[in-house]
């Protein structure tokens, strides 16, 4: 009888090992699966539309200085907070946060200045360096702003825009010299600014449109990653201001 117990007891254990090892698999393989969907669950890829997270999914790099006579800036030059946003003018989430970026400007009417520079994703967006090229010859004739408000007010984005409304576009917003606008255009006469653009987004740790960095009167930097909404780039510009 004991020799029968022991060969019950040395088969139980020579099943449970086994059973063990596969039981201790498939917890493992449970916890990779949904540890990876809560990791996916947090972050979007940042080409084309960037993380909608305000934590730095690379190292926050140096944006060239800001400089009056060059960049395109709304808001006053007294401000405690600059942000350079980097954008494609036929990415969808850059449509989005143009406006959000209008209401951070009407919420801080002296304490924030945004600089636009242009970041075409050629790769995505075929047509967005030559609507870039676009909003710099608009930009000759003084109608920078008015010009890029409208590409995004009427770009169903991502690739969206015909190439033949740009200078219907311009037109509508007083572009007044339609031949130095086409001539312009025809040209490509910008692609290199554009091209200086798209490398300082690069430096200052761009993946993806829309990037921006904030940056306070100390020199103090904060990247906004993504089309965040407008209670988060507040938030930004709150701890910046303080």
């Amino acid at each position: 009888m004991e020799d029968a117990r022991s060969d019950i007891t040395s088969k139980g254990m020579a099943l449970s090992v086994p059973v063990a090892i596969i039981i201790a698999g498939a917890l493992i393989a449970l916890a990779i699966y949904f540890g990876g969907q809560a990791k996916l669950a947090g972050s979007q890829p940042a080409t084309g539309g960037a993380a909608q997270t305000n934590e730095p999914t690379v190292p926050l790099g140096d944006p060239r200085a800001v400089d009056a006579k060059k960049d395109h800036i709304r808001g006053p030059a007294t401000a405690k907070v600059t942000i350079i946003e980097y954008s494609d003018l036929e990415c969808p989430f850059c449509k989005r946060f143009h406006e959000t970026m209008k209401q951070v400007l009407a919420a801080y009417p002296n304490d924030v200045r945004w600089v636009y520079r242009h970041a075409p994703l050629s790769q995505l967006h075929s047509k967005a360096p030559a609507e870039a090229n676009a909003a710099e010859c608009a930009a000759e004739q003084g109608k920078f702003w008015e010009f890029i408000d409208e590409v995004f007010a009427v770009t169903p984005a991502n690739n969206g825009l015909d190439a033949a409304e740009l200078p219907k576009i311009a037109a509508k917003v007083g572009v007044g010299n339609a031949a130095q606008f086409k001539s312009c255009l025809d040209s490509n006469k910008y692609a290199g600014l554009v091209q200086a653009d798209l490398d300082d987004a690069t430096k200052a740790g761009m993946r993806g449109t829309p990037y921006s960095v904030a940056i306070n009167a100390a020199g103090k930097k904060q990247s906004i990653n993504g089309s965040l909404p407008l209670e988060s780039v507040k938030s930004t510009v709150d701890s910046l201001l303080k």
